[in-house]
């Protein structure tokens, strides 16, 4: 009998399912991480680039801002004050102000000139949020151009820095120069007035309105300096003018000016006008002698006097001399209204005659004692009184 075979044990194939299984997870897993990740992970890379950048360009922006503030803050007032330079620092004005100062004042608005003002800064955008944007490359291109922006702008924030510090410096220094320039009006409009001491009184005394608002005034400054150096040239052609009318062919044109000269000297601060003529107040023929006398008590005290050619023709005839120290003393009263009117009662020829007098001319011929009190002189009080006109 034969016996039986024993039964084959059955392999197992639990294992090799599950590592199949397994194999074809990762299989997919992998496909995914190859195909589906990449797209996704580059997107997340974009966005997060995308809100760094938009985070950057605004905080460069706020930075701008202040940046574009403080160049404004120093900018805008200096380039004003270079305006004006602009218009009174210039050849016009320079004959009429202080030499070294004008030089400072051209140097300083130079200085001013050659900052640079970044007429190409932008201005900065406002702040911005994130936005949501459709693609990778959305984000990224946004990316890029917002990261170029804060570039830009950074380097606009770094210029005005620069920019602001340069015109906060000579910025002052400008206006400190332009007010030095001013300051030099008064000294130079006395220097213009004794250059042209033959001008009309009353184009000198308009020169002083205008050099004293030019040299002081807040507002208007050009226009006032401009006014002042106008004032300045006419005063300029009008001593053209009357020194022209002082040349008569006569051979006396210096000798009229020493007398006019010499009535300068005792007249205090009065300005005087000359004007010279052959017959003055119905004199001046042979040995005669003319003089007539008009005086003003504004601005200042102002005269013009009017003198026969025969004067100059005798001069220094102590005769002449004493003429023409009275109607020194009519200018003079222009300065001393009080006095005409007390101790002389009004009576302009007694106070002249007695002024004469007490400045030491006597000679009655001259000096009024002839002509207007029949030789009988002022009392010696009234002479001593006139002795405080000066």
């Amino acid at each position: 009998m034969t016996s039986a075979a024993p039964p084959r044990p059955r392999r197992r194939r639990t294992g090799w399912i599950i590592l199949a299984s397994v194999a074809a997870v990762f299989a997919v897993v992998l496909v995914i991480a190859l195909v589906v990740m990449p797209p996704v992970l580059a997107r997340q890379e974009a966005e997060a680039r995308y809100a760094d950048a938009v985070a950057a360009q605004n905080a460069t922006a706020e930075e701008h801002r202040e940046a574009h503030a403080a160049f404004r803050a120093a900018a805008d007032p200096a380039l004003e004050s270079l305006a004006l330079a602009d218009e009174i620092v210039t050849d016009r004005v320079r004959p009429y102000v202080g030499a070294g100062a004008f030089e400072a004042a051209s140097e300083a608005a130079g200085a001013v000139r050659d900052v640079d003002d970044l007429p190409d800064a932008q201005d900065p955008p406002e702040a911005r949020p994130a936005e949501h944007l459709d693609s990778t490359d959305a984000y990224t291109a946004a990316a890029e151009e917002l990261e170029d922006e804060a570039a830009a702008l950074a380097a606009d924030a770094e210029r005005l820095t620069a920019s602001a510090g340069a015109y906060s410096e000579r910025g002052p220094a400008l206006d400190d120069a332009i007010a030095d320039l001013r300051a030099t009006i008064p000294d130079e409009t006395a220097r213009l007035e004794e250059a042209n001491i033959s001008s009309r009184a009353i184009e000198r005394v308009r020169l002083q309105y205008a050099a004293d608002l030019a040299a002081t005034s807040d507002d208007t400054v050009a226009y006032y300096v401009d006014e002042y150096v106008a004032a300045a040239q006419v005063v300029e052609r009008s001593q053209a003018t009357e020194l022209a009318e002082k040349e008569v062919g006569d051979g006396l044109y210096e000798t009229r000016l020493e007398i006019e000269d010499f009535v300068r000297s005792i007249v205090g601060d009065t300005r005087v006008d000359f004007d010279w003529a052959p017959i003055v107040n119905g004199l001046g023929a042979g040995e005669s002698a003319g003089g007539f006398t008009t005086w003003w008590y504004s601005d200042g005290g102002y005269a013009t006097m009017e003198l026969s050619h025969s004067i100059a023709a005798y001069w220094p005839d102590a005769r002449f001399e004493s003429l023409v120290v009275h109607e020194a003393g009519h200018a003079i009263t222009s300065q001393c209204r009080d006095m005409l009117a007390d101790p002389f009662d009004g009576d302009v020829e007694l106070m002249a005659t007695a002024w004469a007098i007490g400045m030491g001319y006597d000679n009655p011929w001259g000096n009024g004692v002839d002509y207007y009190y029949g030789g009988v002189p002022p009392a010696d009080d009234l002479v001593d009184a006139s002795k405080a006109c000066r």
